[in-house]
């Protein structure tokens, strides 16, 4: 069969329907393309929004199961708690835990800036977690 002669057809509703070349290869461009899209989007583990909106609650439908809302409340007011009780320490106390804690010095380049034994220094860090730990066992 002659190229020019050839005939096009794309398919509606399970009809055939003649088209002009032109139609037809923008057709089958399109139809390619989402399907490289949906195999790429597979491979990614991404979920189209309308996969989603299968029983008409599409809000309830999003929710990620996977996140646990009670404990990320539970952890910032136990945050909120540490934070204050952070706040009824010494300045010094508060330093010696923002040396060892934030800024991770090892208890012997404490010692030799206070020049103390990094024993005592250590023992300091202990008295204060301690004193930490009865407070906020107060709290919960």
């Amino acid at each position: 069969m002659d190229k020019d002669k050839r005939e096009y057809f794309i398919y509606v509703k399970g009809k055939a329907v003649k088209v002009s070349e032109e139609v037809y290869k923008a057709y089958w461009k399109i139809t390619e393309h989402e399907k490289y899209l949906i195999k790429k989007d597979w491979k990614n583990n991404v979920i189209p929004f309308s996969a989603l909106d299968y029983d008409g609650h599409f809000v309830d439908n999003i929710i990620d199961e996977r996140i646990d809302l009670e404990k990320i409340v539970e952890v910032k007011m136990q945050i909120e708690e540490l934070n204050k009780v952070l706040a009824t320490l010494t300045k010094k106390e508060r330093e010696l835990m923002e040396a060892i804690f934030y800024r991770e010095e090892s208890l012997r380049s404490i010692s030799k800036k206070e020049k103390v034994s990094y024993q005592a220094i250590g023992k300091r860090r202990d008295k204060i977690l301690e004193k930490l730990r009865k407070l906020l066992e107060d709290k919960f």
